[in-house]
């Protein structure tokens, strides 16, 4: 794969427009540099000369003259130098601004296009999470927020910093030097190269890198066997763990060694090829400067070597993007594959609406497995009927989740469907499956806004300040949200606690909690999904939370809840019982416990109080 192609499709995008001005100054940046080695070169012939410049053109190599205007010649030797002083330090502040310039318009383009990934990254995850579950989306963000989009981000920045910048920055000082001396151009620039494949095979990085894979394995498992040797002595197998010890001992000895033994050689065989390239340049240049009138002067060496020196960090720059690029087309290529678009979801426009939940909320044969294949979901049938308080209790967390999700829309079915009122699930409307069930989370949800915003948000009734009011002090709230600073007009973030008054401490995941239950309770929607935030540690007589969703299925919601209390599953009128993607029970609490082996061990590693503590 040609890596300079790599990120072509984040530098199609619209957001990436902007290229005449960021070229003007990518030009100015990187073809001033051999016009500032042009003025070094005179003022070194001015000084060599001593008597000032008197004619025109400035020779400086064999093909490389410069003309001067008559209006300098004219001028004695000490005007010209300060001319040609203050012309190289007003060239190099131009420099400097268009390198700040050009800085500036590659960071702002990249910046850009990686916030339009960020957005389109959402859309296609609510996309998607109506065929593979909002928990999968969750672990897609986070490795392409997290790790993907910083390294097209930094592959972007870079790519149009170098790019043309340090491109014309090399053909302009590769041409400076060949104007000077063709063939010490050339050998120069043999040299170089083949300095730089030298170290470069002498580095391997395949090598670094498989040491830096090999060896943290190699230590894992001498801390394993150490781990394992008292057991194994127990067993009298001892002199076993004895044996695989000292042999993980001697590999590990091995790789460290092989490392060792490449980083010492590196640099002496570096020093010894570089001392050869430098000692070939100066026999090249003896040779030319020994052949008279058609020798190099001092002033054209001087060209010379600053616009190889040039080349060199121009070079440099174009090799940094290209190992950035090794990276940043990786994580291009994931980035863009989950942005394709997903034929699998079907259109809104050819979905229907819904006029809440009459009869039931149907699974038939439910099958869902992630995007490697291994089940969530395994066969499950069940039916869920409005006036009910049922909990799902699972082994995995993934299983109980992706339930709950499927009854909010998200997550396709590998086999099987789910039905509301005999319609089944996909053909129903986003906009209508939102109307109908309402996500209560541990965190509310909040979002930015205030308090007041956040209790009628989808709230489609008439709702007056008393209601409101009667709501929060049914919950316990209320008297807790009139201390924060401006009450129910408190702005609020998703991340902070909630208030800044000296108790804010206590208005945090509990308040949270009864904010998204409020808001369930002035809402009423016919379906209701809970996630209860963790059981507080000391021990409270009275839940209003669970009284008020107790009180939304007595009016007529089915309410389905994750719970971390015992208290919640004592209240509930069924509890399903998973076993990993099976459902292997359901009934009463009680009925649970007498009938299930499995869920009196879950009760005993969720709800016992004492089951941390060490024995006196």
């Amino acid at each position: 794969m040609n890596r300079f192609s790599s990120l072509k499709q984040p530098r199609r995008e619209p957001e990436a427009a902007g290229a005449p001005l960021h070229l003007v100054w990518a030009a100015i940046a990187g073809l001033i540099i051999p016009v500032l080695i042009l003025v070094f070169g005179i003022i070194a012939v001015l000084v060599d000369e001593g008597t000032g410049l008197n004619q025109s053109p400035v020779r400086l190599g064999t093909h490389l003259a410069v003309p001067l205007p008559a209006a300098f010649l004219a001028q004695g030797k000490v005007v010209q130098l300060f001319s040609l002083v203050f012309a190289s330090l007003l060239i190099a502040m131009v420099f400097c601004m268009a390198v700040w310039l050009h800085r500036r318009s590659a960071d702002r383009r990249a910046r850009r296009v990686i916030k339009m990934l960020h957005t389109r990254t959402l859309k296609q995850s609510l996309r998607r999470a109506e065929v593979e579950g909002a928990a999968a989306q969750r672990e897609r963000a986070r490795l392409i927020i997290g790790r993907h989009l910083p390294e097209v981000g930094r592959g972007l920045s870079l790519w149009y910093r170098s790019i043309p910048r340090s491109v014309l920055m090399l053909i302009g000082c590769v041409t400076l030097a060949l104007l000077v001396n063709v063939w010490l151009a050339i050998l120069a620039v043999i040299s170089g190269v083949a300095l730089w494949r030298l170290y470069a095979k002498l580095r391997n990085p395949d090598w670094l890198e498989l040491s830096r894979f090999e060896i943290p394995q190699i230590r894992d498992r001498l801390i394993g066997l150490i781990g394992d040797a008292p057991m194994m002595a127990r067993l009298q197998a001892g002199g076993l763990a004895d044996q695989a010890y000292q042999a993980e001992l001697e590999a590990l000895d091995r790789r460290i060694a092989g490392d060792d033994a490449r980083r010492g050689r590196l640099w002496p065989l570096m020093m010894m090829a570089g001392g050869i390239a430098i000692g070939v340049m100066l026999l090249g240049l003896g040779l030319n400067t020994l052949q008279g009138e058609q020798g190099l002067s001092l002033p054209s060496a001087l060209v010379l070597g600053l616009a190889l020196t040039g080349a060199a960090l121009a070079a440099a720059r174009l090799s940094e993007l290209n190992r950035q690029l090794r990276r940043s087309s990786k994580a291009c290529e994931s980035v863009y594959l989950y942005l394709q678009p997903n034929s699998e979801v079907s259109p809104s426009e050819q979905r229907v609406g819904l006029g809440g939940l009459r009869d039931c909320v149907t699974m038939e044969d439910v099958s869902l497995q992630d995007s490697s294949g291994k089940p969530i979901l395994k066969d499950l049938s069940l039916s869920l009927r409005p006036k009910s308080l049922v909990a799902f209790l699972g082994t995995e967390d993934v299983s109980t989740r992706a339930l709950l999700e499927l009854l909010m829309g998200f997550g396709r079915p590998h086999r099987g469907k789910v039905q509301i009122d005999g319609i089944s699930l996909l053909d129903v409307h986003p906009q209508a499956l939102a109307k109908n069930v309402m996500w209560i989370g541990p965190d509310g949800p909040l979002w930015d806004g205030t308090l007041r915003e956040n209790l009628m948000a989808g709230v489609d009734r008439s709702v007056d300040n008393r209601d409101m009011v009667e709501t929060l002090e049914r919950l316990g709230i209320y008297e807790r949200i009139t201390r924060l600073p401006d009450g129910l007009e408190t702005m609020i973030e998703p991340g902070a606690n909630l208030g800044s008054t000296d108790d804010s401490d206590s208005l945090g995941t509990d308040l949270r909690y009864a904010v998204g239950i409020a808001r369930a309770m002035l809402h009423r929607p016919p379906i209701v999904l809970a996630k209860e935030p963790p059981a507080p540690t000391e021990h409270v007589n009275e839940d209003p939370c669970l009284n008020a969703l107790r009180d939304l299925a007595d009016a007529g919601s089915l309410v389905v809840v994750l719970p971390h209390r015992l208290k919640t599953l004592r209240s509930c009128d069924r509890v399903m019982l998973l076993n990993g993607p099976n459902l292997v029970g359901e009934g009463r609490h009680t009925e649970l416990l007498n009938s299930s082996d499995l869920y009196r061990h879950l009760n005993y590693l969720l709800f016992n109080p004492y089951r941390h503590r060490s024995p006196s």
